[in-house]
């Protein structure tokens, strides 16, 4: 029994001084450092983040972490003047570095980190070429334009096969991910389009590289790779928002969210990169004010919320975003509104339905909502001089308690529309449209199908003219 207690005892022990060890350990030696401390830091999406102190102990800098490892990226040591190096984190957690004060790139070494000896080879040859590059732009005016200009491409050259060396030598580094994410994707040449008459249809082929384009983006991008979210902003961040934001502007959202899911499943079983994909997807459909992208938000959280493939979320977390994407599914564009029968001031009865007219203006608003006051008269001033033209009729409905500042309110701003009490109802809207924020405008057909939402009162016009001459397309 004894012995068993002692084995027991050195187990423990062992395991005890594992989970002491620092789970990262990067040194950092300066000879000449008069600086007091260093920072140790890293970049994410689009901003820089200060993740450790070290104190100056003689020249040298220890940074570490007991109950910590560092995610891949790229990360850089600086001092509080803003002198800095960057260096590379993958897989190795532990590794020394030391150099001079006069010039940390020139005089770097590396131990226990071949990831970086590696690295920093590569651009030391990079940096070196760059510093003949600004020479040469410096004599320009005495060399002349053309030798500067063939001088110059030697040198581009030069930098282009040191690139493509790494690359082909080093596919798994990290450094080979974050050069080729910044490579262009090349269109590949488009067969020509004829329109009926003969000539080349030129819109047609441009489309047809957009189309390319938007279907490629990606192309060079490894969204295997986690470190990629630890890269300066010019290298994930920018060029990410530059496709949700701009190239897909004007996708439909199916278009949209089958992209989305194309982009995502290339990133399936990372740890960070699919992560960071779904959340962002989603939070960035939720929370965008177009019109009909609320629908790529619900499916987003259909597939991979309710699927379990949030892994990274509580259950209690998943259930309110599901409920709440249930409920969106309410408003979706072209789903029939329940009738909705409610008392008006004067407690005289009315439905959604009894309203015949080609189109109808369903409004969720409160007499003391800051945003009502000035959304609600544009809307009365449209269904004032529009609503013979285009046949179109208004249920308004109050949200507020106090029923005498509603009735006040109706008057002060004459609406001689349909007002109704919203808080005498057949069923709970508030509830069911997921009414958070007031006015909610909805715009229907005459068969109370929703047609228009998120459309400012400004616009209501212009939107149901270019609905009634069938130029919007749901």
């Amino acid at each position: 029994m004894k012995k068993l207690i002692f084995s027991l005892f050195v187990l423990s022990s062992f395991f005890l001084s594992l989970s002491l060890k620092a789970q990262y350990s990067i040194s950092l030696e300066v000879k000449g450092s008069k600086d007091s401390i260093l920072i140790l830091g890293n970049y994410y999406l689009d901003n820089t983040y200060a993740l450790d102190t070290a104190i100056n102990k003689k020249g040298k800098f220890v940074f570490e972490k007991k109950d910590k490892t560092l995610e891949p990226g790229i990360y850089f040591f600086s001092n509080t003047t803003g002198k800095y190096i960057e260096f590379i984190v993958d897989k190795e957690q532990k590794m020394s570095f030391s150099t001079l004060e006069d010039d940390w790139l020139k005089n770097m070494n590396i131990s226990k980190s071949k990831d970086n000896e590696i690295y920093f080879d590569y651009i030391r040859s990079t940096t070196k070429l760059s510093v003949e590059a600004n020479d040469l732009n410096k004599r320009k005016k005495e060399i002349g334009e053309e030798n500067f200009n063939n001088m110059l491409k030697d040198i581009t050259n030069k930098n282009d096969s040191i690139k493509k060396d790494f690359m082909q030598k080093h596919p798994n580094h990290l450094l080979t991910k974050v050069l080729k994410a910044t490579q262009y994707v090349e269109i590949p040449p488009i067969d020509n389009i004829y329109k009926k008459d003969g000539t080349v249809d030129s819109a047609a082929m441009q489309s047809q590289r957009y189309d390319y384009y938007v279907r490629h983006y990606f192309d060079n991008f490894d969204f295997q790779c986690d470190g990629l979210l630890r890269t300066p902003k010019a290298v994930f961040h920018q060029t990410y928002n530059y496709y949700w934001n701009e190239l897909l502007k004007y996708q439909t959202k199916d278009s949209i969210f089958n992209l989305a899911v194309y982009w995502i499943e290339k990133a399936r079983g990372s740890q960070l990169m699919f992560k960071y994909l779904v959340h962002d997807i989603t939070e960035r459909y939720l929370k965008s004010p177009y019109m009909g992208h609320d629908e790529i938000y619900i499916k987003m959280i259909n597939r991979y919320y309710a699927s379990g493939d949030a892994t990274w979320m509580p259950p209690s977390a998943i259930d309110t975003e599901v409920a709440r994407a249930k409920k969106w599914e309410n408003s979706m564009l072209l789903k029939r509104v329940p009738e909705l029968v409610c008392p008006d001031s004067n407690g005289v009865v009315h439905s959604l339905y009894e309203l015949k007219a080609k189109y109808k203006i369903l409004i969720f608003w409160s007499y003391d909502c800051g945003h009502c006051q000035t959304e609600i008269p544009k809307v009365y001033n449209f269904y004032k001089n529009f609503k013979d033209k285009y046949n179109v009729e208004v249920m308004a409905v109050n949200s507020g308690t106090d029923l005498k500042l509603w009735k006040d309110k109706i008057k002060s701003l004459n609406l001689a529309w349909l007002n109704v009490n919203g808080l005498v109802a057949n069923y709970d809207w508030h509830d069911y449209f997921d009414v958070e924020a007031t006015p909610l405008i909805l715009i229907l057909d005459k068969d109370n199908r929703i047609i228009g939402k998120k459309v400012p009162a400004s616009n209501i016009e212009n939107y149901i003219k270019l609905y009634d001459e069938g130029k919007i397309k749901l």
